[in-house]
């Protein structure tokens, strides 16, 4: 059955992914069958996506390979165990919604615990630094209330597909009184840029508008918080799931070159430390992110021309993070909770080290958009001094004094220059809905997984672990 006119790409693949898994289900009667005896299949790439289709393909008894360019395992997600003495911060992926169920179902079946942010007392107030001031506590909740209520309205009235067709500034600067100056519209600008990684003007209307009105739901049911994060760091469950997988079958630094799909078998080509090397199998789960797949020939994969170049054309957010440690939370003192979100080059705050027993804490600056792009340091490594002096004078408007407790070794975490990233994460650009593949579905002998290969939520570690789980599902389903 196909779907009404009314509902867009996004929601079509939402739909049918939907009926694949339970059509998949009820063929697949349970997860111990291996499917054909000998049959191997090549996971490319090890973040999330990668790493937990790897882990059900394995239980299943499947033979199963993982590629990864990398010289350490996790993709997206990045963990520093040395940034904080006895604690660690998150560098890529990091935040756990309360919905977010399959992200917490594998946390427990590796047996990796959970922290509750809500359970953590972190004393003071968040504080805003916007259009030149601070702004205290709640001062933005009605402002957001009343443009939560006006999403709802408009998400009725006008739909998806066609908020789709504007961008998010547009649309914002009609439902914002002095868009784009006022305090509350800089506020709201600068929540896009870190929450997708774009300028609002390079958003579709239809993700924002559609987040906003799902607000409204979750202050009623408390869903949506973003109330998790894996204790001691996404490193331990990246590591549980290697463990689960066998180290024997996970190969770090080898770059898959080529993909090709005939007789019934994918050949890989793969260049690593040995040299090159052609790699057979009998499926292959591509989950890679879309401006790095493009380095891979596919031509003759077996994919149709126009899902590549819809994979080509998926947008990728810009956020960065520069995470800054102190000897101690000296902005507590001020009464700040070290929560907020600014306009300036410090973006979104939060304390990267709350509910930790360590010697110090450190405090994470995300920015997103051309902020992000253009924020100065490697992709990866130590922030520039000038970085540092401009970020410290900012929280010091913020919080008086917190420059005092600033420790040496601030980190740049740039995912947009990573060559093996290109990007933080995936969003839409206006008009997304005539290009975004349907990548919850196999073509021929491969398979799609990542964020971005997850209609309900892109953008998200969860995205990453659903779309790994329903990539090994299928397989199973055709071995």
């Amino acid at each position: 059955m196909s779907p009404g006119p009314s509902l867009t790409r996004r929601q079509a693949i939402a739909a049918a992914g939907g009926a694949l898994l339970a059509a998949t289900a009820t063929s697949v009667p349970g997860i111990a069958m291996a499917g054909r005896k000998g049959a191997r299949v090549h996971v490319v790439g090890a973040g999330l996506a990668g790493l937990a289709c790897a882990e059900r393909l394995a239980a299943a008894g499947v033979d199963v390979r993982v590629w990864e360019a990398r010289d350490r395992l996790g993709g997206r997600t990045l963990t520093d165990l040395q940034l904080v003495p006895d604690g660690w911060v998150e560098c890529g992926g990091e935040f756990i919604d309360s919905e977010h169920s399959a992200m917490r179902r594998l946390c427990a079946a590796m047996r990796v615990g959970l922290q509750d942010l809500e359970a953590l007392d972190i004393p003071g107030q968040s504080r805003d630094l916007v259009a030149g001031r601070v702004r205290r506590g709640e001062w933005a909740s009605g402002p957001d209330a009343r443009l939560a209520a006006r999403a709802a309205r408009d998400l009725r009235a006008i739909g998806e597909t066609r908020l789709d067709r504007l961008s998010a500034a547009t649309w914002l600067g009609r439902a914002i009184s002095g868009w784009p100056t006022s305090a509350f519209a800089r506020y709201r600008a600068a929540l896009v840029r870190g929450e997708y990684g774009v300028d609002p003007a390079a958003l579709s209307a239809a993700w924002l508008v559609t987040d906003l009105a799902e607000d409204v739901r979750a202050a009623e049911t408390g869903e949506g918080t973003e109330r998790y994060r894996v204790d001691g760091g996404t490193i331990r469950l990246v590591s549980a799931l290697e463990r689960a997988i066998g180290s024997g079958r996970v190969t770090r630094g080898a770059q898959v070159a080529t993909i090709t799909s005939a007789d019934g078998e994918v050949r890989l080509a793969i260049s690593a430390a040995g040299g090159r090397r052609i790699e057979a199998g009998d499926r292959v789960v591509i989950t890679l992110p879309p401006r790095v797949l493009a380095n891979v020939d596919m031509r003759r994969s077996g994919v149709p021309r126009d899902v590549l170049r819809g994979i080509a054309s998926i947008a990728m957010g810009t956020n960065a993070k520069l995470i800054m440690p102190f000897a101690q939370a000296s902005w507590e003192h001020a009464g700040w909770s070290g929560d907020g979100t600014s306009d300036t080059a410090i973006g979104s705050t939060w304390q990267a080290t709350m509910g930790q027993r360590a010697d110090g804490v450190a405090l994470t600056m995300l920015v997103g958009g051309a902020q992000g792009a253009r924020i100065a340091g490697p992709d990866h490594g130590p922030a520039t001094a000038a970085s540092v002096t401009e970020r410290l004078s900012l929280v010091d408007r913020v919080a008086p004094g917190t420059s005092n407790a600033a420790r040496t070794g601030a980190v740049v975490h740039a995912w947009a220059r990573d060559p093996l990233a290109r990007g933080s994460y995936s969003a839409a650009r206006p008009g997304h809905d005539d290009s975004w593949p349907d990548l919850a579905r196999p073509y021929g002998l491969v398979h799609f997984a990542g964020e971005h290969a997850d209609p309900d939520y892109s953008g998200y570690m969860e995205g990453a672990v659903r779309s790994g789980q329903r990539a090994a599902r299928q397989v199973l389903a055709r071995l």
